[in-house]
């Protein structure tokens, strides 16, 4: 059986970005460090307590006889009632409320179970699976593993055979980046953190440039304006002949992700969602496009890239503006003291119809076909999940660490993320795409030729996926 295994860097960004997370979007849901939404909040929380079916109701729940209801995933802290009293939020008493009461209701005991090596997670949830005992009923599990392989083998159930999707309690990310060829999976009541452009204030008003927030406040926040302030911002201070300060700094691939699925692109499906490779379709070579300009043209773009991180350069001073995931804010306010940062949507691509965020990582909570009781247990998850309650905590939790600008686009940012990172389950598609960045930056290449570059192989490695996966 053959699943696609995440590439080491892969396995290190997610580590980072998860190993730390706690129940979804408390009070502590703070975006200042990376443990506060880097990803989807992929724990519980506490839900609106109207149940979610008539089926579900008081006087008609399924009676589990003391069963066990196992919630699945790769990392410590899910479960608030092993927190200290004293370091309870009252979000987590909200939710000790709600587990308390669905286990009174389904006369069940729920137990977060943890199984943390993530490089062998799926392959320790489809061999338990097959042996006729998933190692829990509701797990969480990465986007990129679902789709398509978990689904087409058959180890994960459609949820909206067991609830109303359609209802307003959930959030756009989760019918977004959990549906799959026009049945829902995912469950999740938080988004990940959003990929946007911080800025700096500061630099901004010292070479009297626009801002951007300002620009995007009034919808002139474009392609072209983001091109413009970029050139302008790329400077050689103190005239020796070498640029000191760079317009954009950013990680490439994502930053690129954010023009192509921006411009409503693709690198692997096509108009119609179909999964086949897309890197060579219109909206995403214009996408290509901006960034082969901005680099190669405007040279706007630091290069090369800096040895020490990104976002150590952007913290000393050697770029205006910088793509990052909101979790990010920590270590610049912490960093960049008498600083003001600003923080925006990437710039409204030509064919986008509002600003957007795109991110490559988000997992979500799937019900596993093979459990007992599959849809009491979908049907738990959603009774002991926040849902609109998330937002109102995060809100909250931002106002203490975002200037009010930054503020209003962190909040805008919260219902308007969608998922790319379809790409990393193909087979060498991570690789591929890598590739495409560096021949069209480092070795000059025009888009069109670098994507033709790895067209076929990349076609080849789709056609193998689907096929393995039917």
């Amino acid at each position: 059986m053959h699943f696609f295994k995440v590439r080491k860097v892969m396995v290190t960004i997610m580590a980072i970005m998860l190993v730390s997370m706690v129940i979804g979007c408390s009070s502590s849901n703070n975006d200042s460090s990376p443990s506060a939404s880097s990803t989807p909040s992929a724990s519980p929380s506490a839900s609106e307590t109207t149940p979610a079916s008539p089926s579900a109701s008081a006087d008609t729940a399924p009676d589990l006889q003391g069963a066990a209801v196992k919630i699945g995933l790769w990392w410590d802290g899910a479960d608030p009632r092993l927190k200290e009293v004293k370091d309870r939020t009252p979000a987590d008493d909200e939710v000790i409320a709600l587990i308390e009461a669905a286990e009174k209701k389904y006369n069940c005991k729920i137990e977060y179970v943890k199984f943390g090596d993530y490089g062998k997670y799926v392959e320790n949830f489809t061999t338990t699976s097959l042996a006729g005992e998933p190692f829990a009923d509701v797990v969480v599990l990465e986007l990129f593993w679902a789709f398509p392989q978990l689904v087409n083998k058959g180890f994960v159930a459609p949820i909206d055979d067991y609830l109303d999707v359609n209802d307003s309690k959930y959030i756009p990310w989760m019918k977004n980046g959990g549906a799959f060829q026009g049945k829902q999976y995912g469950f999740i009541d938080s988004p990940p953190s959003p990929y946007g452009i911080f800025y700096n204030k500061t630099l901004v008003q010292e070479l009297g440039l626009e801002d951007p927030y300002e620009l995007q406040k009034n919808g002139q926040w474009t392609w072209d304006k983001f091109r413009e302030l970029s050139k302008k911002a790329t400077k050689d201070k103190d005239g020796d002949g070498k640029v000191d300060v760079f317009g954009f700094i950013g990680d490439l691939k994502t930053s690129l992700q954010q023009f192509v699925y921006g411009n409503k692109g693709s690198f692997d499906h096509d108009a119609n969602g179909d999964m086949k490779f897309a890197m060579d379709s219109e909206n995403a070579i214009q996408g290509l496009q901006l960034m082969s300009d901005m680099y190669n043209v405007d040279k706007s773009i630091i290069q090369p890239a800096p040895q020490d991180g990104n976002d150590k350069a952007f913290i000393a001073g050697k770029g205006v503006m910088y793509g990052g995931f909101s979790w990010e804010l920590g270590g610049f306010t912490d960093n960049m003291k008498g600083v003001e940062i600003g923080y925006v949507f990437f710039p409204k691509a030509p064919n986008a119809d509002d600003y957007n965020s795109f991110t490559p990582f988000g997992n979500m909570f799937m019900v596993s076909k093979y459990s007992k009781h599959p849809e009491v247990a979908m049907k738990i998850m959603d009774e002991i999940s926040l849902h609109g309650k998330n937002k109102e905590l995060s809100m909250e939790a931002w106002k203490n660490s975002w200037s009010p600008d930054a503020y209003d686009t962190r909040v805008q940012m919260y219902d308007k993320i969608g998922y790319s990172g379809s790409f990393i389950a193909v087979p060498d598609g991570d690789k591929l795409v890598d590739g495409v960045v560096k021949d069209i930056t480092e070795g000059k290449v025009a888009p069109a030729t670098a994507v033709e570059k790895v067209k076929n192989q990349f076609d080849a490695n789709i056609q193998k996926l689907l096929s393995e996966t039917k």
